[in-house]
């Protein structure tokens, strides 16, 4: 894409030459004798209109530019997302074949005495459904696009029961307020919601249960367009100077051994808050739990601008 200046449509291309035209015209009208008396007005006019026509170049300009520059994004955007579905969707076939043969390597070898080969056939079947969980949730993270959502009223409250009732088993609880309803795209509120529940189930103590709230704090602005969402648990919590880095994609803080996971669930989280006009914050204790704070409109946001 060439980074020349845009040119200007039609009816600006017109209008600037005619500001320009006039303004020269009255300058030089008024060196006229019969302007004489009318100099210093006549020049200021003259000036004037010249000043406003370069200025509505420059300001039209930059409009344009700008304009450019976020057509170019959403291109980008939008290559980049078709690129990860296709090729999570292309790499799930040779996937499906590991997993299908080294399943069938190990019925029918049976028991392994090799303690060098039984732990490779280990390796190679974990690492395939590790890479296919990775390769699902990439692909989820991608179609979080405005052209995808589909914004309607939201019963957050039912969501939640449903969630709940999939997820969390005992010796685990999880405690759910009345929630409000939002304006929002429900699948995408129920991805929101069972991402943060199961990063509550994983990151926890291995010999300890966890407790999961979910509050309703004071609304966030005194119009009531804002419900602010906290979702706490009593996991093993963080260092709050990693409260931002946590939400990076595949950023994480802990080995895949300790805690297993892909690390798109929270980004995805952010991504989905962000593109409903919202926001998403962290905070944690290490060894005592971490605490989600949503911010949702309960109205439909305006996603273009947001």
């Amino acid at each position: 894409m060439s980074d020349a200046p845009p040119e200007l449509p039609a009816w600006r291309a017109r209008l600037v030459p005619i500001l320009s035209g006039v303004g020269l015209a009255v300058m030089l009208g008024a060196g006229l004798p019969w302007a004489w008396g009318n100099v210093p007005a006549l020049a200021g006019i003259g000036l004037v209109s010249s000043l406003l026509a370069a200025i509505l170049v420059i300001a039209w300009r930059e409009q344009d530019a700008r304009e450019n520059q976020l057509r170019r994004l959403q291109r980008e955007n939008a290559d980049l997302s078709e690129f990860v579905s296709v090729t999570t969707h292309d790499l799930h076939e040779p996937l499906r074949k590991i997993e299908m043969f080294g399943q069938r390597l190990l019925d029918s070898l049976g028991p392994v005495p090799d303690e060098k080969q039984a732990r490779y056939l280990e390796r190679m079947t974990d690492g395939a459904t590790r890479l296919r969980d990775l390769l699902d949730k990439l692909k989820t993270h991608a179609r979080i696009r405005d052209d995808l959502t589909r914004t309607g009223p939201v019963a957050l409250d039912d969501i939640l029961a449903r969630i709940a009732q999939d997820r969390v088993q005992q010796p685990h609880s999880i405690t759910v307020e009345p929630l409000p309803t939002v304006e929002a795209d429900p699948d995408q509120m129920r991805i929101l919601f069972e991402n943060l529940i199961d990063n509550a189930l994983k990151y926890r103590q291995s010999d300890a249960n966890v407790d999961i709230r979910i509050s309703v704090r004071s609304e966030a602005d005194t119009t009531g367009g804002l419900a602010v969402i906290e979702v706490s648990d009593t996991g093993i919590g963080f260092d709050n100077r990693y409260s931002e880095r946590i939400f990076g994609l595949l950023d994480r803080l802990h080995s895949r051994d300790a805690y297993p996971g892909s690390g798109v669930g929270l980004a995805t989280c952010r991504k989905i808050v962000e593109r409903h006009g919202g926001g998403i914050t962290a905070r944690g204790e290490e060894g005592k739990g971490a605490c989600f704070t949503l911010i949702l409109p309960r109205h439909r946001a305006n996603l273009e601008e947001t």
